[in-house]
């Protein structure tokens, strides 16, 4: 599973993860704050090493997708988004004894609500800016039960119209373990 110092996977390794954030609050224009518990998961690819500091790999989200149920808005969707300009997430050694590492995830999402507020199909909402979630006090890699917070509010605004913001994503305390 890891290297022979125990902290850090291979490269080229696929690391399966189960996610679960529960009263998650998202702000819609229309609707106010709504609170949604999603689970789903995330899979890494470990794609290089980190050469500086004590070191670590590059790791690359080659899946995610959580789910939540809403008695309004029906299925809600928080989904890896299919675009190249993600930058590559970190996984960094800080501390070899006692072990100690940070994880920095990098997301660009697509936020799929079923019902949308105010009628009609489908809304299918990308983020306006890449996501940043960080866990820095994790003792082994990958995740076992661990809780990874949101860097910043997230925006979320339609196709084309980056400052027409329709959703907020306040909060992402996601809980983060490793499925092999």
């Amino acid at each position: 599973m890891a290297t022979p110092d125990g902290l850090i996977p291979p490269i080229g390794q696929e690391i399966p993860c189960s996610g679960y954030a529960a009263n998650v609050p998202i702000k819609f224009d229309a609707l106010g704050v709504v609170y949604l518990d999603f689970k789903g998961g995330i899979t890494f690819r470990v794609e290089s090493n980190i050469t500086g500091g004590l070191g670590g790999v590059k790791l690359k989200i080659i899946g995610e997708e959580y789910a939540a149920d809403h008695q309004t808005l029906g299925k809600v969707i928080l989904s890896r988004a299919e675009v190249d300009t993600t930058p590559l997430s970190l996984l960094e050694v800080l501390s070899n004894t006692p072990p100690k590492l940070k994880n920095t995830l990098f997301h660009d999402f697509t936020l799929t609500i079923e019902k949308p507020p105010g009628g009609g199909g489908p809304l299918v909402l990308p983020n306006v800016k890449t996501v940043t979630t960080m866990n820095d006090s994790l003792t082994v890699f990958p995740p076992q039960g661990d809780v990874y917070q949101l860097q910043q509010p997230v925006d979320f605004a339609p196709v084309g119209e980056p400052n027409k913001v329709v959703a907020q994503l306040l909060q992402l305390p996601m809980t983060r373990t490793h499925n092999p």
